[in-house]
């Protein structure tokens, strides 16, 4: 069974850049398939002009993008467009600010709708789960948050530390998701997400989007996974981020892993409906819940 999925996270813009597809293919990209999907532009933390690394890698995305007939990049988060496949422009990692918070601006100016605002690296905003997960926002991080509460922009809270994930809920005016985390109840990775940490985020409207790689999903499936967001926080909690093209260890291959998935979970007698959810509606219904930002392009 065939569903579009708007999977939360691809690190496709790696290879677009490298003029080379892996696991998310250009004939993929269509409604059939995508719904839509966040492409994540990521910069390792050694880089050494990070901002001016991400602009580049932003800019080549754009140009592939704009002319194809399938693609909508959504600069108006509301406004999708069910005919075509919605591209959101997201910037993984507060490492890319090489100068000062007002980089930010450019980067929204060009585009960029999703800003996840750690790596595996702690940064000057904030904590890593992987570094720290006790340890949370920084004062500058604080200002930053403060900063983009008048743009419509998602905070993505995956790779965050539990900490980090509590305060930025605390404070922010922005939708939050997790885009590409698996659960640590069930796999206890420092880089899956917390129960409280779940918890926080689905109270703020937001969702969590299920990893599809092995060193995240540990012994349970993706099924496992999903099923664990629906039965303890409610159908709207439970999304879908591959972290294709970011991963080395996917469990699934794409766009076969959707149809599986939800195939698995029809079998199970989950209805049509709850699957449509949990594959793009959850999402879409995410965006239309009131994100604070109005500032637009």
């Amino acid at each position: 069974m065939k569903i579009p999925v708007f999977d939360l996270h691809c690190d496709t813009p790696l290879y677009i850049k490298k003029k080379r597809f892996n696991h998310i293919k250009p004939r993929d990209l269509n409604p059939v398939n995508f719904y839509g999907a966040i492409f994540a532009h990521f910069v390792y933390p050694r880089e050494k002009e990070p901002f001016d690394a991400g602009i580049k890698l932003l800019l080549k995305t754009i140009n592939y993008l704009k002319d194809k007939p399938a693609i909508n990049i959504l600069y108006d988060l509301k406004k999708s467009n069910s005919r075509k496949t919605n591209i959101i422009l997201g910037v993984e990692g507060g490492h890319i600010f090489d100068k000062n918070l007002t980089q930010f601006e450019t980067l929204y100016e060009f585009g960029v709708r999703v800003f996840t605002i750690t790596w595996n690296n702690s940064n000057k905003l904030a904590h890593s789960a992987l570094e720290d997960d006790r340890k949370g926002l920084t004062k500058k991080g604080r200002d930053f948050i403060k900063f983009i509460k008048n743009y419509d922009i998602i905070i993505d809270l995956s790779h965050a530390s539990t900490r980090t994930v509590l305060d930025v809920c605390e404070i922010s005016d922005n939708l939050v998701i997790a885009s590409h985390s698996c659960i640590r109840k069930l796999n206890p990775f420092l880089r899956n997400i917390d129960d409280k940490a779940i918890n926080a985020i689905v109270d703020r409207g937001g969702v969590i989007g299920i990893n599809l790689s092995q060193k995240h999903l540990g012994s349970y499936g993706v099924i496992d996974h999903i099923l664990y967001l629906y039965e303890n926080f409610g159908c709207e909690s439970a999304g879908l981020g591959s972290d294709f093209d970011g991963i080395t260890d996917p469990v699934m291959n794409c766009p076969q892993a959707y149809e599986k998935i939800a195939n698995i979970l029809l079998h199970k007698s989950y209805s049509f409906k709850t699957i449509e959810k949990i594959f793009f509606r959850n999402f879409l219904n995410a965006l239309k819940r009131d994100v604070q930002g109005v500032t637009s392009v």
